[in-house]
């Protein structure tokens, strides 16, 4: 009597493990079936798992995992919202608010991918997401708000991480933010630094162009010069060198003035005919890539036919080389054209 009742003891302590194994054995069971790609299949496990264990340790790390399942948008930003709300003292809900904050961007919600940043950065300013959602902050001020907060997250970021890795995009940044403010020493210095740090991260015909830009309107024409030049030298297929002949060719000319002065309000006379089509919705299909890849864009309407123009020039020269630079790139007819 005395053996069944020790061996009874024994059972007691020992079902408190067999439980445990249980459970880490069904938590890997769900991790694998979202591996394997079952969606439906995987929630329908994962249900099960927090039905039998709601207090497992597993809870946060398994939801987060749904959560970040291929699935649709909407779904994907309610199960975020939902873990990082759920587990907000645990590190998946810092991970999951990360994670909600850069699928807001990406589905074009800047103004609730901002607000998230902000929240993250009040309640987890140590995590290790932290510097990216920083970054991330300083992109969407730079796009959505503007004004004078334009810039604030970069700042912000180089007091704080001033030998992170990725500090020099936000050395960028502070330069871009100060181009908005009209702040051309300071921008330029920025830029400077910026390619000074660590150019492999950079734009770098961005960068250029934007140095020469900054020497150009703090008067500085010998630099603005210098950088453009550097810029057709070294980048000379990108979108960026086609705006630096332009300078060159018109308000940087030496030698001989340019065949066109430039317009009254700034926009230039020229600019690149890409054709005619048979309707505005047709000309305007054949503008998205130009206008993804920021140049002005005109239609000029010919009866029920219209015609694509492509970029604005003060010279004929410089709209006649941008002319090339597309036909070349883009494989299309492209002659320059004054303006009507």
């Amino acid at each position: 009597m005395g053996v069944l009742r020790r061996l009874g003891f024994l059972l007691l302590l020992l079902m408190p493990l067999a439980a445990w194994a249980g459970e880490d054995e069904d938590a890997q069971a769900v991790s694998a079936a979202y591996q394997a790609g079952d969606i439906a299949a995987a929630d329908a496990r994962l249900a099960a798992f927090l039905e039998t264990y709601p207090q497992s340790p597993q809870r946060c790390p398994l939801l987060l995992t749904a959560a970040l399942a291929p699935r649709s948008q909407s779904e994907a930003i309610s199960r975020l919202r939902s873990v990082a709300q759920d587990c907000s003292a645990e590190p998946p809900g810092a991970e999951a608010l990360a994670s909600l904050a850069h699928l807001l961007h990406l589905a074009g919600q800047e103004s609730a991918a901002y607000q998230v940043c902000r929240d993250f950065g009040q309640r987890y300013p140590e995590a290790p997401q932290a510097p990216d959602i920083l970054l991330l902050q300083g992109a969407l001020e730079m796009r959505y708000r503007g004004g004078v907060q334009a810039g604030n997250a970069y700042a912000s970021f180089l007091a704080k991480y001033p030998a992170h890795p990725r500090a020099v995009v936000a050395l960028v940044g502070v330069a871009d933010a100060k181009v908005k403010r009209g702040e051309w020493a300071d921008a330029h210095q920025a830029y400077l630094q910026a390619l000074q740090t660590d150019p492999s991260q950079l734009d770098l015909p961005e960068v250029y162009f934007h140095l020469g830009m900054t020497a150009e309107k703090m008067g500085r024409k010998d630099a603005a010069r210098h950088y453009y030049r550097e810029l057709i030298k070294l980048f000379g297929d990108s979108d960026f060198a086609v705006r630096a002949r332009d300078r060159l060719d018109t308000a940087l000319a030496t030698g001989s003035r340019p065949l066109t002065q430039p317009a009254a309000n700034g926009e230039g006379n020229f600019a690149v005919s890409l054709g005619v089509y048979e309707s505005m919705a047709e000309a305007e299909q054949a503008a998205q890539k130009y206008m993804a890849a920021g140049h002005k864009i005109n239609y000029i309407l010919q009866g029920t036919r219209c015609e694509l123009l492509v970029g604005r020039f003060d010279s004929e020269p410089a709209a006649r080389l941008f002319a090339q630079e597309l036909a070349k790139k883009y494989n299309v007819s492209a002659v320059p054209k004054r303006i009507p």
